[in-house]
């Protein structure tokens, strides 16, 4: 099943169009328009729908606003407010015990109390004078945590895709060798092929078969994944839609000197500690955070250049995936032509066209991992760099 939709947030016509969805929006229905609703409520997962499906509907998210809104309410916008709060507590503890004359008979215990009481207040009013959060440092948090579950979303369906590729791949390589084994079965049976070539073969045919499950494996836990994450039931029949193709400018767009200063300014480590560094009150304090924050701006700088190497590194890789491709095209052809006038048997034919088939998808599994590179360097930029 799907979300169930909150009907009277929307107009007749999306009512119609809409499927029942499992869980409701975290936005009341006039912060989108019909049309962009209609778009997260079908029953097709788009990899640009991701952030939209993550934010109204992953549990998560939805957690993350109720506990932002709660903190608000009982500890205030500011810092200050929230220390506050840890001297009322430590107030009221010492409030809470009135000591009777020295002859009562409760004098004992609530002499003891009073003693603890005396210690958990001193406890909270030390943790009022090192508070350090406010609701900007906990929203920064909670934004995070977003940004962090919807670059894992993204990533889970480019894997979605990369673990389908792989499994094409390993059953090609599954019927070359059920091919090869039946074939050596054929030349042991003549005497031209030994007991150990046939283990070999057998051998490699139980991993061709192992290594099918595998892949299979890998995509149903991955699919169920994604779907969780964007608000479906796991196990719902979503259709989850192709990758899109690369912007053939990105790459050559990306400019890792401009975007480390971006990445500095949206870094919501570094954010969080700027904002807990101007709510510090003791010099220890803001020492530590002025070394962490220093440390966090070195560590941005060298995820963001890590990042644009990564994306060099794929896209050359994809290139010479794409020339591989090409060259086993090639040497398929001039297979064919062998084979054609008796010059190479059969087996060697189907190992070549295997061999051909494997590049071509290996083209895409470049792809998706150059796609994958460059999402990285942008989740980079745009606040997740390792800091």
């Amino acid at each position: 099943m799907k979300r169930w939709k909150q009907a009277f947030a929307f107009s007749t016509a999306a009512i119609l169009a809409a499927a029942p969805m499992s869980a409701f929006a975290a936005s009341p229905a006039f912060a989108r328009s019909d049309e962009e609703w209609a778009t997260l409520q079908d029953n097709i997962l788009e990899y640009d729908e991701i952030a939209g499906l993550i934010h109204e509907y992953n549990a998560t998210v939805q957690q993350n606003a109720i506990e932002y809104a709660y903190f608000r309410n009982e500890y205030g916008e500011t810092n200050s407010e929230w220390a506050d709060k840890y001297r009322d507590l430590a107030a009221d503890l010492r409030d809470a015990v009135d000591i009777p004359d020295v002859d009562d008979s409760s004098y004992a215990s609530l002499a003891s109390t009073a003693i603890t009481n005396e210690a958990s207040a001193e406890t909270y009013e030390s943790a009022a004078d090192d508070a350090l959060e406010d609701s900007y440092v906990k929203y920064i948090e909670y934004c995070q945590a977003e940004a962090q579950l919807v670059q894992s979303a993204q990533t889970e369906m480019i894997n979605y895709y990369i673990n389908q590729l792989q499994l094409e791949i390993d059953t090609k390589s599954q019927e070359l060798s059920e091919i090869t084994y039946n074939y050596t079965m054929k030349q042991r049976e003549v005497g031209q092929a030994t007991d150990i070539q046939v283990l070999s073969v057998k051998e490699t045919l139980r991993n061709s078969d192992q290594a099918l499950i595998n892949d299979q494996s890998a995509i149903d836990t991955g699919r169920r994944s994604l779907l969780v994450m964007c608000g479906w039931d796991a196990n719902a029949d979503a259709d989850i839609m192709e990758i899109p193709e690369i912007d053939d400018d990105k790459i050559a767009s990306l400019d890792p000197e401009t975007d480390t200063q971006t990445a500095i300014d949206n870094n919501y480590t570094l954010l969080s500690n700027k904002r807990q560094y101007e709510n510090a009150r003791s010099v220890d304090k803001k020492s530590s955070l002025e070394v962490s924050i220093a440390d966090n701006e070195r560590n941005i700088k060298a995820s963001v250049i890590s990042c644009y190497q990564s994306v060099l590194s794929s896209a050359t890789a994809y290139e010479l995936a794409v020339a591989q491709a090409a060259l086993e095209e090639q040497n398929l052809v001039i297979a064919q032509t062998q084979a054609a006038n008796g010059q190479l048997d059969n087996l060697s034919l189907l190992t070549q066209q295997n061999t051909a088939e494997t590049a071509q998808l290996s083209v895409e599994v470049a792809r998706l991992n150059l796609f994958q590179a460059i999402q990285s360097y942008d989740w980079a930029v745009d606040g997740l760099a390792d800091a």
